[in-house]
This record gives structure tokens, C-alpha cells and sequence, in this order.
């Protein structure tokens, strides 16, 4: 018997759930020698004849045949012998661990039933044949899931300055069905649940067990000194060393810190990231374990766009407490501080600063965009429900564009024949976009209008989509990526933020890769780039 431990990274706050669950292998075929029961068929050309069949039940991982009967039976009509197999029901089992990073929806259920080994009693992902077994031979409670949070671990708090660590005993319905159907397993099992914390029986002199809050281990923090987390605020939570590669921090002050935003990352979950799968984790809880710090994110960058995005920091405690303490009690409560923070960005002094790239050279209708310098498009947008709002105003500034060569050479033999045909896709344009509203797709839909006619390249919304499968495929344009980059924003000073705010996020590896392969594009941009402020 061995005894599974499903276990991942432990975090700050851990939760661990003891597991009763059904050892199923036979789903996975190339798990041969864990399967619970192995046939070896000898084919006869004679329909009439009985194939040869010899039968193990293999149970817990036992290599050996926990039970054999063969019965021999001669056919007189044919010179063959048979034989036939017994099975003697043996209970299938494993005694797993799980420790849930997230709280999602039937999450462990579903995670070990992916695993082939759905929980006992489990009426929504198990077995409904096993486990009717179960409650009939093995005396498994109806209405009964063999699923039982043994262990919580709560990180301290202002109110728990020492944590929580709880222990809950196991179960006797649990226990009594192991202790007679499968003593080995709990016997094997023991002093790993031992070293785990896990509980089995409820202690003699007391029903329960409250210990103390251990932080566990980061990876990273070696470097850190032990007097770091003798601070005011890391007496109430871990601290963690902020890695570049997870969340890089632009700038941060007592009631703020702006970070930049990878393409393809969400700022924060909603009914469609609840329908994707594999979804990278949204910018609001990375910022939050990164620094450990709750935060309010102040605006949102749409999923496929990069830049600067700005958070709050909210306080750890009840909003009707705030006035009187918590870390911004000296700014207000966390709603007063958010509320003041977003309507500053919203303050016609504020200035944020998009960088695009464009589909088009500049020219557009008989337009040169490139003479006109800095200009205004107010003109109507469309909402997530298709609806008209008429004020959209939105400031541009086209800085350099190029006719890019043929990305082949097919494409270049084609040329004189249909010359609109082979430009497409060639032509490409650096934008500087200052929104001073901040409607829907507000950028995206003034840069593709009829006056203006530039999409921004990878706008799967408002763009052209053989434009965009062309850069994708030939031209390093990333999928699922609008080339739109808050560079630079500026909000004016507050009483949260008396110095105001200022933070600049630097081109992210894709747009640089795409610019790169443009010969020239960016050395032409710099100088007016510059005096934007923009220094790439």
C-alpha cells in the first residue's frame, strides 16, 4: 500500500483537506501494473472455444495476487480446457491529502476525479455504482462524502496577531470505515499524517488544538534580514520579496503603486474569465501576493493592451473601523482614499499616455497625418452593448510610419498584379494616444473610424482580420494582442497623494521584438517620443 499525498506550493493562507477517495487505475491504461484487475486473453480461431483467462486482484498497489481461484472445466467436445475467474470484492482505496490554492467551485472533487480517483460518496464526479457499494457492504453513510478539512491555517491579523492553526480530528464514520476495511492503509498512513499536523483521534485531555501561525517558506526570502518583518505592518502579514518576473512595480507610495501590466492578463476576474480555461492569474490577486497588501484597481486596461495600471491599497480592516485605525487611517477609509485616487485620475489634469501601433503610413482619405501634429477626435463610440455615447474625446499624435518589403518572396511576384492586395499588411505606423474620457474601446474605435482609418494592429474588435493574420503570421505579431501600451500616465496631487503620481512602464518584450524587425522605425520615432517624455 502506499499512501498518495496530493499536495502544492504552500502559501500564506493553506488550507488542507484529508481525502477518502476510490482508487480507479483501470481508467489509465498505461497503468498496468497498478491495475485492479489484469486479463490475458488467448485468441482460438473456434468461436465455440473459451479463451484461456487468468485473473489478479491486485489492491493497493499489491504486486502479489491478493486472491486466486481457478476452476478447470473440461469441454468434451472439444479438446480445450477452461478456466475461469473468481473475483473477490476487495476494497479499493487511498488515503490523499490536498491543499486548494484557490477556492473554486467542487475544486479538490473535480481535481481528483481528473486523477481517476474520485472521493467516496461523491454523488456529483464519483462513481455511482461504486459508491452505492459502498453504502450497502461498507457502511458508508448515505448523503456522505468522504471529504474533511483537517487542518486550517490562517495567517495573522490584527485581531489574531499569532495566526490560527486548527486542527479537526477525523471523523469516526471516516475512521471506523478504515480501521475494517482497510487497517494498512491507516496504519501506513500515520506517520505522514503525523508530520503533516493531521489529527486522527481527538486528544484526552482537550477536543481541540489551536497552535500557532507558522509563515511559511518563500522562495527568495534568505536575502531578506530577520529584523525586515519586525515592522509595524509585518507583524501582520508575510512579507515577500517582489520578483520582476511575476510583478513589476513601477512606482509606490503610502496609498498607491502603479505596476506594469503583461498583454493577455485580465485586471481582475469576471463572468468571462469564468468560462476560460488556463487563464493566467488576474493582475489584482498577482499585485496582492506580491506585496501582500490588498489594493483597488483605480482603472482597467482591457486584457489584450499593456502599461501602467494603478491600485489603491485597501485596509485590512471593516470599513466602519477605518476612520479610527489601519494603515491608510491617516488618508481616510479605504473607499474615501480609492474614491479620491480615481477621481484624480479622471481630473482633466490627468494625462495618460498610449503608445500604438497602427495599420497604415499616415495617409488616410487625402489626410497626412504625420503634418498635422497633435489633434482631436471627439466623435462618438459604442458601448459593450452597441450603444451610441457621444462624448469621446480623445487626442492624437501620429509620430513615423513605413511601407514595410514584401514578407516574401511570392508576395513580392504578385506585387504588379493586384497592388492593394499585396500592401496590405505592409504598412505600419507609431501612435501616441491621450484619452480624456475613458469610454469603451474609446482609443480603439477613434484610431479605426472612417476620419481616421489606422486600427491598431491585433484589434480583433475594430481591426481588419487579415491585417492582423498576416503579422501574426509573418511579421512576430504575439495572438490575443493589441498593440496598445499605456506608456506613461501623470494624476495631479492629492491628500492621498500630495506629490501626485507619476510612473512610465517601459515597452514590453513583444512590441519591442515587432519594432526590432522594423528596420529603422524606432530611430525615426525617438526624438519626438522624447519630448513627450518617452524615452524607449
Amino acid at each position: 500500500m502506499t499512501t498518495e499525498i496530493a499536495t502544492t506550493t504552500t502559501t500564506a493562507t493553506t488550507t488542507v483537506a484529508k481525502l477518502l477517495v476510490e482508487r480507479n487505475l483501470l481508467r489509465h491504461r498505461s497503468c498496468v501494473p497498478h491495475t485492479s484487475l489484469v486479463t490475458l486473453h488467448q485468441e482460438h480461431h473456434d468461436s465455440n472455444i473459451i479463451p484461456r483467462q487468468l485473473a489478479w486482484d491486485m489492491v493497493l498497489n499489491n504486486s502479489k495476487p491478493i486472491n486466486k481461484t481457478m476452476y478447470h472445466h473440461h469441454n468434451h467436445n472439444h479438446d480445450h480446457d477452461e478456466y475461469e475467474t473468481k473475483r473477490i470484492q476487495q476494497p479499493r482505496m487511498s488515503l490523499v491529502l490536498a491543499r486548494p490554492q484557490h477556492g473554486r467551485w467542487h475544486q479538490i472533487r473535480r481535481h481528483l476525479n481528473g486523477l481517476s480517483h474520485p472521493i467516496l460518496g461523491d454523488t456529483s464526479h464519483g462513481s455511482s455504482k461504486t459508491n452505492r457499494e459502498w453504502k450497502e457492504q461498507r457502511n458508508l453513510p448515505g448523503e456522505r462524502i468522504c471529504l474533511h478539512l483537517a487542518r486550517l491555517q490562517m495567517e495573522p491579523t490584527p485581531f489574531t496577531p499569532h495566526g490560527i492553526d486548527c486542527s479537526c480530528p477525523l471523523q469516526e464514520d471516516i475512521l471506523n470505515m478504515l480501521r475494517v476495511y482497510a487497517p494498512g492503509v491507516l496504519e501506513e498512513a500515520l506517520p505522514v499524517l503525523r508530520e503533516e499536523g493531521i489529527l486522527i483521534d481527538v486528544p484526552d485531555d482537550h477536543e481541540y488544538i489551536v497552535g500557532t501561525y507558522n509563515v511559511p517558506k518563500i522562495q527568495g526570502d534568505d536575502d531578506h534580514d530577520d529584523h525586515d518583518d519586525d515592522d509595524e505592518n509585518g507583524k501582520y502579514r508575510n512579507k515577500k520579496s517582489i520578483k520582476e518576473d511575476n510583478v513589476q512595480v513601477l512606482s509606490m507610495g503610502d496609498t498607491y503603486v502603479v505596476v506594469g501590466k503583461p498583454p493577455r492578463v485580465v485586471v481582475h476576474n469576471s463572468s468571462w474569465t469564468a468560462k476560460r480555461r488556463n487563464e493566467p492569474t488576474p493582475m489584482l490577486q498577482q499585485v496582492r501576493d506580491a506585496l501582500g497588501r490588498k489594493v483597488n484597481p483605480l482603472h482597467r486596461l482591457d486584457r489584450s493592451a499593456s502599461g501602467c495600471l494603478v491600485f489603491a491599497f485597501a485596509n485590512d480592516d471593516n470599513d466602519k473601523n477605518n476612520s479610527e485605525e489601519g494603515e491608510n487611517s491617516e488618508f481616510g477609509s479605504s473607499r474615501e482614499v480609492t474614491n479620491t485616487l480615481i477621481n484624480a485620475m479622471q481630473n482633466e489634469d490627468a494625462v495618460k499616455t498610449y503608445i500604438a501601433l497602427v495599420d497604415g503610413d499616415g495617409q488616410w482619405n487625402g489626410n497626412n497625418f504625420m503634418d498635422k501634429g497633435w489633434f482631436t477626435i471627439n466623435s462618438p463610440v459604442k458601448d459593450e452593448n452597441g450603444k451610441l455615447i457621444n462624448d469621446a474625446e480623445t487626442d492624437i499624435l501620429f509620430v513615423t510610419g513605413t511601407t514595410l518589403p514584401p514578407a516574401d518572396a511570392g508576395e513580392d511576384m504578385n506585387m504588379n498584379m493586384n497592388m492593394n492586395m499585396t500592401e496590405e499588411g505592409r504598412k505600419v505606423s507609431i501612435v501616441l494616444a491621450r484619452p480624456k474620457t475613458g469610454k469603451y474601446h474609446q482609443i480603439r474605435q477613434h484610431l479605426s473610424s472612417g476620419y481616421v482609418g489606422h486600427a491598431i494592429l491585433g484589434d480583433s474588435s475594430h481591426g481588419r482580420s487579415r491585417t492582423n493574420r498576416i503579422w501574426k503570421k509573418k511579421r512576430h505579431l504575439m495572438k490575443e494582442r493589441t498593440c496598445l501600451h499605456l506608456v506613461k500616465i501623470e494624476i495631479p496631487g492629492t491628500k492621498c497623494t500630495p506629490s501626485g503620481i507619476e510612473a512610465f512602464c517601459p515597452l514590453p518584450d513583444d512590441l519591442m521584438v515587432m519594432l526590432d524587425a522594423i528596420p529603422g522605425l524606432l530611430d525615426k520615432a525617438r526624438p519626438t517620443l522624447l519630448d513627450e517624455g518617452i524615452n524607449i
